[in-house]
């Protein structure tokens, strides 16, 4: 079991308690504690809360524990990768890595930096890039990923949104905080890169920054529609990802993630349940929950850790594929509609 340090996540972020339940879910790590906050009072708060050591500096905890998770706002995540990597720890980055990769020199060929993309995570997710790599689906013509929220019409939470969260930067933070999903999904799926041509993004709530966008990419013989916004009344969070072949084709949506939804060529359909699917999803160390028990959003998070755990390469995604994304909404962005 390896220890984990938590850096930024205290009490009333989205991220902290996500990240330390699952973690520790499958037991291959244990939280020790962490700096959760640039206010000492709060990181203290938040680690008496969370019933964890709070460290007084990066030293200190780095010198405690295996790995580090990066759980700060975007903007910072540069920095925080600066001091880390002047230790011997393994780092781990909730997405993206950076926000400015324009301005990114930091070298990480040697270091150990995963970034994590939970929506991977689920088993019926999985289960899609396993029928696409074995042909079920035949030829890939097309991949539609959307990611609609109402966040900016309709607050999550108190507090919400953060001021960081209302400046743009080289990519704008909706890109940041939706689309690097959205890409890492196709690519995910597809298991190949994919070249941008469209763009359009658009500012439709008060706060002068761009809230809706949209993004078509090409690879060999598919077309990719990239879709996330944060200005569309009664949508939470229901991430919806299609895929079209020349055989099947299937459709997977979070708000309904137990299901996986297959129609074929010859008229066929069919349901695939996390515990009865064809490759992936129905291996044992998805089953934590029996059939008719959800496995949801926090159980998808213990999965990547469990793939971190056990360096499963096929389900973690390096630092250079965080780079990849940002450059792809780097490029495309230059060429604006």
């Amino acid at each position: 079991m390896y220890k984990l340090g938590i850096l930024g996540g205290g009490t009333g972020s989205i991220a902290g308690k996500v990240h330390l339940i699952a973690s520790q879910m499958d037991g291959c790590f244990r939280v020790i504690g962490g700096i959760f906050s640039h206010d000492e009072e709060k990181s203290k708060q938040s680690a008496e809360k969370y019933r964890l050591l709070h460290f007084s500096s990066i030293k200190e905890m780095c010198d405690s524990v295996d790995y580090v998770v990066i759980l700060t706002p975007t903007p910072i995540h540069y920095q925080n990768l600066k001091e880390l990597l002047q230790y011997d720890v393994k780092i781990i980055v909730d997405k993206p890595l950076v926000a400015n990769v324009s301005k990114f020199d930091l070298k990480l060929d040697n270091k150990f930096v995963i970034v994590t993309h939970n929506y991977s995570g689920y088993p019926l997710v999985r289960e899609i890039k396993a029928l696409v790599s074995n042909g079920i689906l035949g030829v890939i013509k097309k991949i539609i990923v959307n990611m609609p929220q109402e966040s900016f019409f309709k607050p999550m939470k108190p507090g919400y949104p953060q001021k960081w969260r209302l400046k743009d930067y080289e990519i704008p933070t909706i890109a940041l905080d939706l689309g690097v999903h959205t890409y890492h999904l196709a690519r995910f799926i597809l298991g190949q890169n994919f070249e941008p041509f469209f763009c359009r993004t658009d500012s439709f709530s008060n706060f002068g920054i761009v809230d809706d966008m949209s993004v078509l990419a090409k690879s060999k013989d598919a077309l990719i529609e990239l879709n996330f916004s944060k200005i569309m009344l009664g949508n939470s969070n229901p991430l919806v990802i299609e895929i079209y072949g020349d055989k099947a084709g299937v459709k997977w949506s979070q708000l309904d993630f137990e299901n996986l939804y297959l129609s074929y060529k010859n008229g066929k359909k069919e349901i695939l349940t996390r515990s009865y699917a064809y490759y992936e999803a129905n291996k044992p160390r998805y089953q934590r929950m029996a059939p008719g028990h959800p496995s949801g959003f926090i159980e998808a998070f213990s999965n990547i850790y469990n793939d971190i755990y056990t360096n499963n390469a096929e389900y973690i995604s390096d630092y250079q594929e965080s780079l990849d994304s940002l450059n792809f909404f780097k490029k495309i962005l230059n060429n604006k509609y």
